[in-house]
């Protein structure tokens, strides 16, 4: 009989050990669930802080730059302002190859192993420091552990010498047709949005402005719906990307106030007159082709910078192109010259030990 009572006694302390266990473990469920929604709302408040802190610092170089074009009589797009430069393949290692090969210039960042330029590219950044506070680096997407090392050695070179990048995205084909990465759920948008997100976590990294331009579609809603369906925490990186031939479709977006920059490329004067300033989160890029000398470069490309209205300031493209297989010469600068002409305090800055 004791026996008996002993095993229900038993099973009844078994029965509320299971009862316990099973409401701790209900308990720890909804605790887990809890956290996790404190996790993304910390995501959310951390994306919304940067958002804020960058609106402050764009309010902070508007008032910089009128109080500067009040005092001096200077453009909007001087000191004070993003002052960019493009940047594609190094002045010293400046080859066809990647064009030949691979189809397209950028392809460098994909294939090649950057650690084996770090010299040539670190000397470029060193020059571009003197008049520039932003690299634009034009990349394509890919996905191997080469190219992601390539843009941490980027990355890396870039933050030594104090330069932010702006990302210059190039999605091209490799996972389907370019425009597909518009469309969430794709794999040409999965493979932007990886991209994206590395380069989102590197240390010098200010913007990625995603390319945007095919004659048979130019419809603003497609950034728009883009830039909505980002996570939260890129929302503060993204910017778009618009060539020349695509620019009216900036006009139809300047009717919705987007909230990313616009990264517009401008090169003719009509282009510049017409399209520049329409939006308030705009960064003109242009360039002057054909410079034998950096007196002339700066002559020309001088005037262009008169036709910019407002803006977060100016792109320049570029910094070298000569023989890389593209077929222009847009170079802002050139070894031989032993200097690099800077277009906002209007004067050549010499490079002391360079030949020229």
């Amino acid at each position: 009989m004791d026996a008996r009572y002993l095993a229900a006694a038993l099973l009844a302390v078994a029965l509320v050990s299971l009862v316990a266990a099973f409401v701790l473990l209900q308990r720890l469920s909804e605790l887990s669930r809890e956290l996790v929604e404190l996790e993304k709302a910390l995501r959310e408040a951390e994306a919304l802080r940067e958002q804020l802190l960058e609106e402050l610092r764009r309010l902070e170089e508007q008032v910089a730059r009128r109080e500067q074009a009040a005092g001096s009589g200077q453009s909007s797009a001087g000191p004070g302002g993003v002052r960019a430069i493009a940047y594609i393949l190094p002045s010293r290692a400046c080859t066809p190859l990647w064009r030949e090969r691979y189809g397209d210039r950028i392809y460098f960042y994909a294939y090649a192993n950057l650690s084996e330029y770090r010299e040539v590219v670190e000397e470029d950044f060193e020059a571009i420091s003197l008049v520039y506070n932003t690299v634009i680096v034009v990349v394509p997407a890919e996905d191997t552990p080469l190219y992601f090392s390539n843009l941490r050695v980027v990355d890396e070179l870039a933050s030594r010498r104090g330069l932010r990048v702006l990302w210059a995205l190039f999605p091209k084909w490799k996972y389907g047709a370019e425009e597909d990465y518009l469309k969430p759920g794709t794999e040409m948008n999965r493979l932007v949005l990886q991209v994206m997100s590395f380069l989102s976590r590197l240390n010098s990294t200010w913007k990625i402005a995603v390319w945007y331009g095919w004659r048979c579609r130019l419809n603003a809603s497609d950034l728009l719906s883009f830039y909505s369906a980002l996570p939260t925490e890129l929302k503060p990186y993204y910017a778009a990307w618009i060539d020349q031939p695509y620019a009216e479709v900036v006009r139809t977006l300047a009717e919705h106030e987007p909230p990313f920059l616009v990264v517009t490329e401008l090169y003719s004067e009509e282009a510049l007159a017409g399209y520049s300033g329409l939006l308030e989160r705009q960064l003109v890029v242009t360039g002057y082709p054909g410079a034998s000398s950096p007196e002339e470069w700066l002559r020309g490309l001088c005037r262009k910078l008169q036709l910019i209205k407002s803006g977060e300031g100016v792109g320049i493209w570029v910094f070298y192109d000569i023989g890389d297989g593209h077929g222009e010469c847009y170079a802002a600068y050139r070894p031989e010259w032993g200097a690099i002409p800077d277009p906002f305090s209007q004067r050549v800055v010499s490079l002391a030990g360079k030949p020229g």
